[in-house]
């Protein structure tokens, strides 16, 4: 079997008024798309979304734009596998502001396990203010908290019940 890397790309390019295509099918059926936007913020594309494994190098393209979407992404708001930005979703996800995921961190994040450096939520949550099964935090809520001020199910601050009453109000008083 040749070497595709060996071999000039036939790539199909379609250009819509807002879009530019670029997909290639392999011979075995697998097939790589790259949707780039025209808008443009700066150098990057206001849109950029990568799908499969580019021919050229045979791995996955870093989706980078404004939006970005692939499973390697990089963006003011970027969605994968793997999503770095202001605002991310993906499963490894890192935040600036907002992080979203399997494994988030960011300012504040939300998933399985999250690290926040102002809130986290998650299963195993670790921030300034932590809620999660296992939460760790200035602020923690949880079924095991620990910090300095923890509310689980062993510790009940009062601290801890003063900071989360305003926000879970059916939360019950420790003493």
């Amino acid at each position: 079997m040749p070497n595709i890397q060996n071999e000039p790309i036939d790539y199909r390019i379609t250009e819509t008024a807002y879009f530019s295509v670029k997909s290639y099918v392999y011979p075995s059926g697998a097939s790589f798309r790259e949707y780039t936007s025209h808008g443009r913020w700066g150098s990057l594309p206001l849109m950029h979304v990568t799908l499969g494994k580019d021919p050229a190098t045979g791995r996955r393209k870093i989706a980078r734009g404004v939006i970005a979407i692939g499973a390697i992404s990089i963006g003011i708001v970027s969605l994968g596998k793997l999503a770095v930005g202001v605002v991310s979703l993906g499963w490894l996800s890192l935040g600036l502001l907002f992080a979203f995921g399997q494994a988030a961190l960011g300012l504040t994040a939300v998933g399985q396990l999250a690290i926040g450096l102002q809130f986290a939520l998650g299963q195993i949550a670790v921030g300034y203010v932590a809620i999660g099964q296992i939460a760790l935090g200035y602020y923690a809520l949880g079924q095991l908290a620990f910090g300095p001020y923890p509310y689980s199910t062993k510790i009940q601050s009062y601290e801890a019940w003063e900071f989360f009453r305003h926000y879970i109000p059916w939360l019950t008083e420790p003493f």
